[in-house]
């Protein structure tokens, strides 16, 4: 930033923020996006900085707060309209970020330049605009093309059954799919995974606090000497995955519940019962077979 190169520096600031987002690198990082006329994402950072000082009671609130009122004066908006008529499973992306359904029709802070807005959904062809918004404020709406539905593929005709033909000793296959037969164990094992799982996740977690309650001998609040600063890191490597093998545990034994409880249970042997005739030089008589 010193020496004049502020794009370069917003990347480094951008990591910085990614490894560790402390409230000072979000000041920095919103004054570099300032600097270079990126009004959204200065507003974005200077926001977060501002949640950040409220919670902590920072002393710092007022002036960024104040800096947070400065730079929503140079922000330019951007309203994407979407038609009511559009398909439900309608994605919306700009710049390949997702548009979730709540933005769509609502002003949100865009950076100067060009933007592309793309518009796709499995019936119809993908859609793209492009949005141009200038250095000076001012909001910018794009509504989405018309619809151009894809041809529908050809039906298929409907395959006629074959007729099946049971014989009378022969014994009733079992249709069941592979997963119905073996549900049951199927839950048992994913009830192993996630008692597994749990057990990771209490082990790492504890390992992060102790190595975080290391840390605090070589850090004052956010400022770290190197010994400090890797056992922070090695904290929060921790923490993710502590996260992680509660989530997969947790979604395991959920799985393994939901496996028991809808196994269907052991279909009785249905009873056949076979009449034959049987004539010899001396007899004659009818043989009745009946299996349990």
């Amino acid at each position: 930033m010193a020496s004049g190169q502020a794009s370069a520096a917003c990347g480094k600031y951008a990591e910085s923020k990614r490894l560790d987002p402390q409230l000072g690198t979000l000041l920095y990082l919103g004054e570099c996006y300032a600097k270079v006329g990126k009004t959204a994402s200065a507003w974005v950072s200077f926001k977060e900085a501002d949640d950040i000082a409220a919670q902590r009671r920072d002393p710092r609130a007022a002036k960024i707060r104040e800096r947070l009122a400065n730079v929503e004066k140079t922000l330019s908006n951007l309203v994407i309209v979407v038609a009511d008529d559009e398909p439900a499973d309608l994605e919306v992306r700009q710049d390949g970020a997702l548009v979730g359904r709540a933005a769509w029709g609502t002003p949100l802070p865009i950076d100067p330049g060009e933007h592309e807005i793309t518009a796709t959904s499995a019936s119809t062809k993908p859609r793209t605009v492009q949005a141009l918004v200038e250095k000076e404020p001012r909001t910018v709406t794009v509504t989405l093309p018309p619809l151009e539905y894809l041809p529908k593929p050809p039906v298929a005709p409907e395959a006629k059954p074959e007729p099946v033909v049971a014989a009378a000793s022969t014994p009733r296959a079992d249709h069941r799919s592979w997963l119905t037969q073996h549900q049951k164990t199927l839950a048992l094992v994913a009830g192993g995974v996630g008692v597994v799982g749990v057990g990771v996740g209490t082990a790492f977690g504890l390992m992060a606090k102790s190595t975080y309650d290391d840390s605090a001998a070589d850090c004052d609040h956010d400022v770290c000497g190197r010994v400090g600063h890797e056992h922070r890191q090695s904290a929060f490597t921790q923490a993710n995955v502590a996260t992680a093998a509660f989530g997969v545990g947790a979604a395991a034994l959920i799985g393994g519940t939901v496996l028991w409880l809808t196994a269907p249970r052991a279909e009785p042997q249905r009873k056949a019962t076979l009449v034959l005739p049987v004539v010899g030089p001396s007899l004659a008589l009818l043989s009745v077979q009946r299996s349990f």
